[in-house]
């Protein structure tokens, strides 16, 4: 019984953790939809990296770049560079002194990594 109740509360914490690391990711990084955050990491010099996973059996590629680059373009940025396969896209995007660096890498047993850099003040 007590271990029952140790491990639903566990889970509950673990469940606010993973909605307040969300919600520190700055706006101007995208999100994708069923992605397991592997690694959220704000540096004190006004960069942020950003890590995570996604199945590859529901998204492709090629959708998730052209959905970042929609994304990015909303938050004011221009597209510097777009290299998009089938099975790994590249992506820069620019706004003022401010860059967005993505990767994105079809991995082994169907799984999708996602890697975002922002910097905000890039000179």
């Amino acid at each position: 019984m007590m271990k029952t109740k140790s491990l639903m509360v566990t889970g509950i914490l673990a469940l606010f953790s993973a909605s307040a690391f969300a919600a520190s990711l700055p706006s101007e990084i995208y999100q994708p939809s069923g992605a397991k955050t592997i690694k959220a990491d704000r540096q004190g010099n006004g960069e942020f990296e950003y890590e995570a996973e996604l199945s590859s059996r529901r998204t492709s590629i090629p959708a998730l770049a052209k959905q970042v680059i929609a994304h990015a373009k909303s938050k004011g940025f221009k597209v510097i560079e777009s290299e998009i396969k089938r099975d790994d896209a590249d992506l820069k995007f620019k706004r003022g002194h401010q860059e967005l660096d993505i990767s994105i890498e079809d991995k082994d047993n169907g799984r999708i990594e996602y890697k975002a850099d922002l910097d905000l003040d890039k000179r």
